[in-house]
């Protein structure tokens, strides 16, 4: 049985006024949300852990009341799913997560004119034995770490996402774009989404990140890669990528999670990261 060690950080960063970000670690079994120690190391059993980080958009528009709006979207939606045990019941749970926290974000932009322009990312996962559901609106990131290999499982729904897509640049030209940062999809902002899917299967030793681009905006990959092997434990991971970020610059708020697996071999080990990944629409 394959066992979860999870962990979560948010800092405010070098240049912000106000923490922007959101996150979520609820165990839908137990129904218990929170990282109190006890909670923190479980058994991975159905119908799992839901984990998520919301990275707001907007500033004077209340980018920090749109994460907190999405993540409270994303917590309702998920606790009163039902039959979460497989991954396509996840996968529907999630989606139907996403479009009730733009319908919720779009219908308090319209009561508050003041606040139009509000907005958020969603990058959210369904743990259950052996394997994870990711959904991903814009450019927060999940990322899988299987040995000395970080694969990153998302594909950020951005200008420069789209240009890595098509073949037109490279990730190491990316960091040099100066539209890397314009959106193509964001919760709350237009009447559909476009959510992406993916779906991996985990073994024991895997570590599971997902975090806000305050991480990977001053961080390379394979300075990403460098921390994680250094600081296998979730919590020392998540406070070294965290004032990594901030020793880098610190140039936006910067959220991690990060969840180790442990427990027995499900079967012989694979050094390949198999993931799928698809587009789906609320």
């Amino acid at each position: 049985m394959l066992r979860f060690d999870v962990f979560a950080r948010t800092e405010v960063g070098c240049a912000r006024e106000r923490n922007e970000d959101s996150f979520l670690v609820l165990n839908l079994g137990s129904g218990e949300s929170g990282l109190l120690p006890e909670a923190r190391t479980q058994p991975l059993v159905p119908p799992g852990l839901l984990v998520g980080v919301c990275d707001g958009m907007g500033g004077a528009a209340a980018g920090d009341v749109a994460s907190k709006m999405a993540v409270g979207a994303l917590e309702q939606v998920m606790r009163q799913a039902n039959a979460l045990h497989t991954p396509e019941a996840a996968e529907v749970a999630l989606v139907h997560a996403v479009a009730t926290a733009n319908r919720t974000i779009l219908d308090y932009a319209k009561a508050h004119p003041d606040k139009r322009g509000m907005g958020t990312t969603m990058t959210a996962a369904v743990l259950a034995s052996p394997d994870v559901v990711i959904v991903q609106v814009g450019d927060s990131r999940a990322y899988l770490k299987r040995g000395y290999t970080l694969q990153q499982l998302t594909m950020d729904q951005n200008v420069v996402g789209q240009m890595i897509a098509s073949g037109r640049i490279s990730p190491d030209q990316a960091r040099n774009v100066k539209q890397r940062n314009m959106l193509l999809e964001a919760i709350g902002v237009q009447e559909k989404v476009g959510p992406d899917l993916v779906r991996v299967r985990v073994q024991p030793g895997d570590t599971l990140m997902l975090c806000s681009d305050g991480l990977t905006g001053p961080l390379e990959d394979r300075r990403l890669l460098e921390l994680m092997v250094q600081h296998d434990d979730p919590v020392r991971a998540c406070r070294a990528l965290t004032e990594a970020a901030c020793a880098a610059g610190g140039p936006d708020n910067v959220t991690v999670i990060a969840i180790r697996f442990s427990g027995d071999e499900l079967g012989p080990p694979d050094a390949t990261i198999a993931f799928s990944r698809r587009n789906a629409v609320t």
